[in-house]
């Protein structure tokens, strides 16, 4: 189960959520090659053909011109690398990809989203950031690195807050005027 995207919506909406979320892709021009439930109610990866950040900012664009707005889309996390959920590896996925996008003077946090995992959150924390030289800033950082940790599969992404979509911090239809 490799994916670049995980998707909330309500619950035992996930059906209709990946139906809307291949109507997305076609909508920006980026086709969505494969979506799965993961267990979790409200919860499905997806697998974007392309770069899933620039999915979630296309889609951002979307909904703040009005030409469209998700009904079961809700929040949508890019992942730039998937690997097995076990620490040594999540860590070391982490710092590379830290280390190739985070610049020498940006701040950072480490967001940790573990579901049915037995795994210590202060634990994956540190293993992380005991390895990067950058200063942690909990408010406001320049980058986010971004854990989102299932029982197999672990995606991790090194993006800026804003590069996750959230209908509900998006002003739909505000290059318009508003509506």
């Amino acid at each position: 189960m490799d994916f670049n995207l995980v998707i909330s919506t309500g619950r035992r909406l996930e059906g209709r959520c990946a139906d809307e979320l291949r109507y997305i892709g076609d909508l920006i021009g980026m086709r969505i090659a494969q979506t799965s439930f993961t267990g979790f109610d409200g919860l499905i990866t997806g697998y974007v053909d392309g770069d899933p950040v620039e999915f979630t900012r296309k889609l951002k664009d979307l909904v703040t011109t009005g030409r469209y707005i998700p009904r079961f889309v809700l929040k949508v996390v890019p992942i730039m690398r998937t690997v097995n959920t076990k620490m040594e590896d999540i860590a070391k996925a982490a710092i590379e990809l830290a280390n190739r996008y985070l610049s020498t003077n940006e701040t950072y946090k480490v967001e940790v989203r573990k579901r049915g995992v037995d795994l210590d959150r202060m634990e994956i924390i540190d293993s992380i950031a005991s390895k990067i030289s950058n200063k942690v800033k909990l408010e406001n950082p320049d980058k986010v690195i971004q854990l989102e940790i299932f029982p197999s599969r672990t995606g991790i992404s090194v993006i800026r807050e804003d590069d996750i979509f959230s209908l509900m911090k998006v002003s739909v239809g505000s290059q318009q005027g508003g509506q």
